[in-house]
């Protein structure tokens, strides 16, 4: 204003008539009325919660269907592609079918670019999820969080209401039982704002409206190529997970839920994970290195799957035994012991390994005739009784045998 207008007066005074021009012009915010069916909002939010005794900060997965305002939340250590997916998973059953649209924030878990004007280029996965569940993502305005306002106040919302006071937790699994009853006993109480309704009963009228779930659930996971080390491991955020032995060298393809590492060859499951939080930690199964046990026998002793929780106790005495009294053969000859669970399962193993214990004699044979009897006992033939037994076979005879007829045969003689 100065070098253009020549202006005399001071910057201050300029600030004062701004400052009312701006108290006169507000932003204009429409009432909106929402479809049955049509819409819902999404946004994270966090919170803290005590679990297993430490202050923890979760992410809390907040939707909101925009008509009969009915709330969905899920609670996730993270707020990762897999836990994005997953969520929708679980609210779309919470709500019992799919709305047609979603509104959301341009987060990097949905958008991949922004693009020119409400233009963006999304993010492959959650492409799929849309075209799994037939709804579309419609995005906000960047930095315009207000034109999503239903969802906006619900995180505020669960924070001074289902977490107050400070949820005291054993697993995440315990937190998202008592927020889904929470969101239930909200959705009975609370009414539909301008409407005699409660959130309820304008649900169950939307659920009409909504798309059906298809027959098969999404699989919300990150999918990762990996590499089998010499250790017959891959690695996933700084953590090993083991495989069968027979891929070691080879590329697989592990898919990460929020909950289990699933690992695929060949379009074949091959190994299954918890998933673990932790970094730097390996986890491993002992059937997994069974063929490497084979050719390497004195391994068994200090192999890291061995030792694993999983195994009963009585594996590790009854290898001891058989290492003591026959040496690297005691080894070979628990191997082969090992490799039966893949017929029996590990509880017929385990039982029949307890029972040989009670012998004292620690070898192969015996073990083997325990699960002998083991499966005698599983397979014996059970008797019909007379209510039990089919109508044409209670008229059934056996006809006698004839000896005179073994006698024609024999030509009379009969030793």
């Amino acid at each position: 204003m100065v070098d253009e207008y020549n202006f005399k007066g001071s910057d201050s005074n300029i600030r004062k008539v701004v400052a009312k021009r701006k108290k006169k012009l507000k932003e204009v915010f429409i009432p909106l009325d929402f479809q049955l069916g049509h819409q819902f909002q999404f946004d994270w939010g966090e919170a803290d919660i005590v679990l297993q005794g430490r202050t923890k900060r979760i992410f809390l997965f907040c939707i909101q269907l925009s008509a009969s305002r009915t709330r969905f939340v899920r609670a996730y250590l993270h707020e990762k592609q897999e836990a994005f997916l997953d969520g929708f998973v679980h609210a779309f059953e919470f709500f019992g079918g799919v709305p047609t649209e979603g509104l959301f924030d341009n987060l990097k878990t949905a958008v991949e670019k922004l693009m020119k004007g409400r233009d963006r280029l999304e993010q492959e996965s959650f492409l799929a999820l849309q075209t799994h569940y037939l709804f579309k993502a419609e995005f906000c305005n960047t930095r315009s969080g207000n034109e999503k306002g239903r969802v906006e106040g619900t995180v505020g919302y669960v924070r001074r209401n289902a977490l107050v006071p400070v949820p005291e937790v054993q697993s995440l699994d315990e937190l998202n039982s008592h927020l889904l009853d929470w969101c239930l006993k909200e959705a009975e109480q609370k009414t539909v704002p301008y409407t005699k309704e409660t959130i309820s009963q304008m649900w169950e009228k939307e659920k009409e409206y909504f798309h059906p779930l298809p027959e098969k659930r999404f699989e919300a996971c990150k999918l990762v190529s990996c590499q089998v080390n010499k250790t017959s491991l891959i690695t996933i955020e700084t953590n090993k997970y083991s495989v069968p032995c027979d891929y070691v060298g080879q590329a697989v393809w592990a898919k990460i839920f929020v909950d289990q590492v699933i690992v695929v060859a060949q379009n074949q499951v091959i190994a299954k994970h918890p998933r673990s939080y932790e970094r730097y930690q390996m986890f491993t199964i002992l059937d997994h290195y069974l063929e490497g046990l084979i050719r390497k026998p004195r391994a068994i002793r200090d192999a890291h799957a061995f030792h694993s929780p999983d195994i009963p106790e009585v594996f590790r005495r009854f290898h001891q035994k058989m290492r003591e009294q026959e040496g690297a053969i005691g080894d070979q000859k628990f191997i082969r012991l090992l490799l039966l669970h893949r017929e029996l399962g590990m509880e017929k193993l385990t039982h029949a390994l307890l029972e040989a214990e009670k012998t004292q004699i620690y070898r192969y044979e015996v073990v083997h005739k325990f699960i002998e009897g083991i499966e005698n006992i599983d397979t014996k033939i059970q008797g019909l009784t007379q209510e039990q037994t089919p109508t044409n076979l209670l008229d059934y005879k056996i006809q006698k045998s004839n000896v005179e007829r073994y006698e024609q045969l024999t030509g009379g003689q009969v030793d």
